[in-house]
Parts: structure tokens; sequence; C-alpha cells
């Protein structure tokens, strides 16, 4: 038998409200031509006839899409699992809620590193202490929630002190990598 894929990572928009240093997406305002919420459905759709079992939601920053939440159901009724990755600058008690309403099984926090790294490498001040809030947001939801950091120069030396932290809000998993200049 041929070989078929089962994970799909969609970049859902460019939109973000950060500006991270690594992106290779050069993300900040939508890009032109983006698909509309019923190019979107259809999408999905076609995810659940190649096989796909999981979609995890990429951006940019995917909730920053006003039907972000529609598109996630979608991908849940498909009965395929739905995860994202944020920077969760934004990720507040009533989209924690929508992403819990429409079965988001696994949130992947953004954490480069200690407060004034993170925020260096990210862009915007404050950036750190929204997604240490919003991780203990998700950590009190059924959602599994887990982190992923970017390993560098200035990251690499906070990793023992940023595990304590992941402990401590209740992250289940951790995924480091290796930043690449972009």
């Amino acid at each position: 038998p041929c070989p078929q894929p089962i994970v799909c990572v969609w970049e859902l928009t460019l939109q973000c409200d950060l500006g991270c240093r690594h992106c290779g997406s050069r993300a900040g305002l939508p890009r032109a031509g983006e698909l509309t919420t019923q190019e979107c459905i259809e999408t999905v759709a076609h995810l659940a006839d190649l096989g796909i079992r999981e979609v995890a939601l990429i951006g940019g920053e995917a909730y920053l899409r006003q039907d972000w939440s529609l598109i996630a159901a979608e991908i849940t009724r498909r009965g395929m699992a739905c995860t994202m990755t944020t920077g969760a600058r934004q990720l507040n008690d009533e989209r924690v809620a929508q992403a819990v309403e429409v079965g988001v099984k696994s949130i992947s926090v953004s954490l480069d590193g200690l407060e004034a790294t993170h925020d260096a490498q990210r862009g915007v001040r404050g950036s750190w202490q929204a997604a240490v809030e919003a991780s203990r947001r998700l950590a009190a939801t059924p959602i599994r929630l887990t982190h992923n950091t970017q390993i560098n120069r200035l990251s690499m030396p906070e990793l023992p002190a940023l595990a304590d932290l992941l402990r401590e809000v209740g992250s289940e998993a951790w995924q480091v990598q290796l930043t690449v200049a972009m």
C-alpha cells in the first residue's frame, strides 16, 4: 500500500500579533487571497477524505481569524483531532472557552525562555506574561497543554528554570527545537 499523510499542519492565516525574529512565514498581516470560510470548510472535507487524523492549526496566529472556531469545529465534526500551536498573546478566556467547546484536543504554547529573553525573541513586551497566563488558563481545561521552545544562545542557559516553570503550569509535553535563521 502507498503511504498516506496522517497529520496536516495548516497555516490558517498570516495575521499575527507578535513579531518573532525567527518567523519563517514573515507573519503580521493577513495574506491577500486567504481562503474564505467556505473554502476552509471544503478543505477540511478534503483532508478528511485523505484520511488525515490530526489537523494542527498554526499561523501567524490561527485564532485571530474570526472564523477559526468554525473551522476547528468542522475538523472535530469530521473525526479528526484539532490541535493548535500559538504564541498565546491574546488567548483569553473567551477563546479558550471556544477551543473547549469545539473540541480542540491539544494546544502548544510557545515559550522561548524566561521573560526578557522570550519578549525579545517574540518582539512584543508582555508576550511572555500573556503566554504563561494562557498556559495556566488552558491547564484548567480538558485541552492537553504542551509547550515548544526555540533553543539558541539566549534561551539555552534558561532551559532548567523554564522546565521548572512548565512543570508548575501543568505542561504535559515540551518540544525543544533549534532556532534556524530565516
